[in-house]
This record gives C-alpha cells, structure tokens and sequence, in this order.
C-alpha cells in the first residue's frame, strides 16, 4: 500500500496523468473508510457568485455544470464526472464554528474574499433540502483538520476507534491511504487544475461503486465548515430546490459584511424563477449603511 502511495506522490500532475493515476488508485482495495449518510430534510446551501453583473435565474445555473462544460478537474470531479458543490452545517459544532452553511458557502464561492482587493460582490445562494439517503464518503483523518472543529475530532476519534478492530496489516493500510487522501482534499495553493487530479479521481471511482459522493471539510475554512460533492443523479434523485436569494458581499481590509438583497422560494418547482427585492429593514440593511459601516462611522 505505502509503495502505491509512494508512487502516487510521484506523478508529475502538470502532465494529466489520468491513466496512470487511475491505474494506482484502482490498486488500492482494502482499507478502512467512513460513510455520513445525508438524511431527508438535511440543508445543503450551495454559492455562485454573479460575474460580469450576469443573474442566475434557472434552477440549472444554480446546480451542478452541465457535463459538456466542465473541461477541468475540481476537487472531487473529473472532466469527465462533474458534480454538485454544496457546504452542509456538521451534526455538532463548537463555540466560535459557522453555524450556517453560509459561511463555508461564501469562503468557497467568492474571489473577492480570496483576493487582496476591497470592494462589493454580489453572490447567489441555493437552498437545497435532501428528499432521500444520500451515502457520502466522508474524509476524516488529517493530522491538519483534526482539531479544526468539534465534528472533526469527533470523526477522526471515530475512524481511529474503527481501526482498532482490524488486523495490524489493515489498520497501517488504513492510515497512509486515509492520510494521503485527506491531505489531497486539504489541497490550499492550487496552481493548474490539475492539482485536483488524485482526489477527483478517487472520488470518480467511489461512484462507479455506487456512492452518492464526498464528505470533506472545508480548505477555505481551515477545515472548520464542511462541504459536500454530491453526483448529478443524486441531485436529480433525491434533492429538492426550495429557495434562492442574491447577497452582496462588501469587504473592506479584513472586514466582511454580507447583505441580504432579493429572495426567491419555489413553491412549484418551476424551472425558472423571478427575484423578489427583500425591503425589510430587519432582514436587509442596504449599501449605504454598509459603507458606513465598514468606513467605521457605524459601530455594530
């Protein structure tokens, strides 16, 4: 197992290895893996940002990319294999962790968070609601994340308790595959796409097993969020679309202001949808009091 691995950290990922990598992960077939199956009625809010003042008014353009777009490889998906992107809020969370998925959402999403730059952008989320099991392989063991939050810990005290139980050979096995494979999730500096090759394809063939997709935590929170790559049949199969709404982000230095500016519920599954300005004062505060506040001549 160690010398698959070996060989894996080897490629040289500029080049697209997809064969060879695929050859490699294929080899790997007994070690020990946790599933989180996503329950009806669970939350999964997914963010897209509106570039070039462009409105997402479709329940596709709010979804997962349709195949014969997705060219280049993401976290957890394959050219090949494209999949829904979605942040979840963990069964428990500590003091100080995002109790909204939200926040992981908009981390994910937004160029202007992961740039230098000051400014305004405006970002469109999606509410989803689970309808059936979805099984997701969760990636637990990091010796980066696994004190990131209270459901980590919880997780990678769980996976090590689950290794007691196997044999010696098993349980080594266990830990270089599961560690390597985190660590390929926990992936931050991403030069070419092709820095996401191993995880998308150990992810592509976790659902030609016949799972839903991924469990993982959150590079873009310090594995403090958790975020979720869902295949397209699932989302089709057992996922429901209840609402959308565009924020506006307003960043200043290190100041993040998020306000609300229009929502849109789906009552009828329609297709399409036409944006509701939100004019309630205790749901949205309006630009102009948001410069204020982050100019300083507002204290919150």
């Amino acid at each position: 197992m160690k010398e698959i691995v070996d060989e894996l950290k080897k490629l040289d990922l500029k080049s697209n290895p997809y064969d060879k990598a695929k050859e490699l992960i294929s080899k790997i077939q007994k070690y020990g893996l946790i599933q989180t199956t996503l329950h009806p009625n669970k939350v999964v809010i997914r963010a897209r940002p509106n570039r070039d003042k462009e409105r997402h008014t479709t329940k596709d353009s709010v979804s997962f990319k349709p195949s014969k777009f997705n060219t280049t490889y993401q976290r957890a998906s394959t050219p090949n294999n494209t999949m829904f992107y979605g942040c979840v809020v963990p069964e428990k969370i500590g003091i100080g962790e995002p109790d909204t998925s939200r926040v992981t959402a908009i981390f994910e999403a937004s160029d202007l968070i992961r740039n230098d730059k000051d400014g305004e952008e405006i970002v469109t989320f999606s509410k989803w609601v689970v309808t059936k099991d979805i099984p997701l392989i969760t990636i637990v063991y990091s010796k980066d994340y696994a004190k990131t939050s209270v459901f980590a810990t919880e997780l990678n005290e769980l996976y090590l308790q689950m290794l007691k139980g196997l044999s010696e050979e098993l349980r080594t096995n266990s830990l270089i595959v599961s560690e390597f494979f985190a660590n390929e999730f926990a992936k931050l500096e991403i030069v070419d796409h092709t820095d996401y090759l191993i995880s998308a394809i150990f992810t592509e063939l976790l659902i030609m097993k016949g799972q839903g997709g991924v469990y993982y935590p959150s590079v873009r929170t310090e594995g403090a969020g958790f975020n979720v790559a869902i295949h397209p049949d699932y989302v089709n199969g057992a996922m429901s679309l209840q609402a959308v709404g565009e924020c506006t982000l307003y960043k200043k230095g290190k100041q993040i202001l998020m306000d609300n500016d229009t929502f849109y519920i789906l009552k009828d599954q329609k297709d399409t949808f036409q944006y509701q300005e939100i004019v309630d004062p205790t749901v949205r505060t309006g630009r102009e009091t948001m410069l204020k506040i982050l100019n300083g001549e507002i204290k919150i």
